[in-house]
């Protein structure tokens, strides 16, 4: 199902799809708008390099934005469609609830609830914690998450918007909330 949403602005990042020859492109144009020590050519094969897993992911559109009060408040919105791995589910409301119970059981301190956006009904949640990386690094990250069963009936999209400042998460919540109100069918009308 073709879908269009419109994103935050300022959105640095870049569509992922099928077609490897526009995934270059797109690549090459972030790179060449993006400050960094690396050439052009060396960071957009970086960039190309992750195509493969977000491609099998479902990773649809993957990028940064400011957000936040204070310089250097970025967030990373990344955009998957995932398919049901059996028959389709019928209800749409019924699997946002069961959606929402069994994200409640894997994240215990989340704010977790079912919405209605133009596309139909969605679960909404926000959640903040600790991220660990090596050597000692730990860092807090505020995440907002829609989930949103399409009409389809075969797939479901994950609208994922994490930030690292505790003082961005209304900011966060807002964008993310944006981008999943306008998320619509990209189909034309006949």
């Amino acid at each position: 199902m073709p879908l269009e949403i419109d994103l935050p602005p300022g959105f640095a990042g870049m569509p992922v799809g099928n077609d490897d020859r526009l995934n270059r492109g797109h690549a090459w144009m972030v790179a060449e708008n993006v400050a960094s020590g690396a050439s052009p050519e060396q960071f957009g094969s970086y960039l190309m390099a992750l195509v493969p897993t977000m491609q099998a992911n479902g990773i649809r559109v993957f990028g940064k934005f400011a957000v936040g009060p204070r310089k250097g408040d970025v967030a990373t919105l990344t955009l998957g469609v995932a398919h049901w791995p059996t028959e389709a589910p019928g209800n749409r409301d019924a699997v946002v609830a069961a959606m929402a119970e069994e994200y409640r059981g894997r994240h215990k301190r989340a704010v977790v609830q079912p919405v209605r956006l133009p596309i139909g009904p969605a679960l909404v949640a926000i959640s903040g914690g600790e991220f660990h990386l090596p050597e000692r690094d730990v860092r807090t990250q505020i995440k907002a998450e829609y989930q949103i069963p399409l009409p389809d009936g075969r797939s479901v999209v994950i609208l994922s918007v994490i930030a690292e400042s505790e003082d961005a998460w209304p900011a966060v919540a807002e964008a993310t909330a944006k981008v999943a109100w306008s998320l619509r069918s990209g189909e034309a009308a006949p």
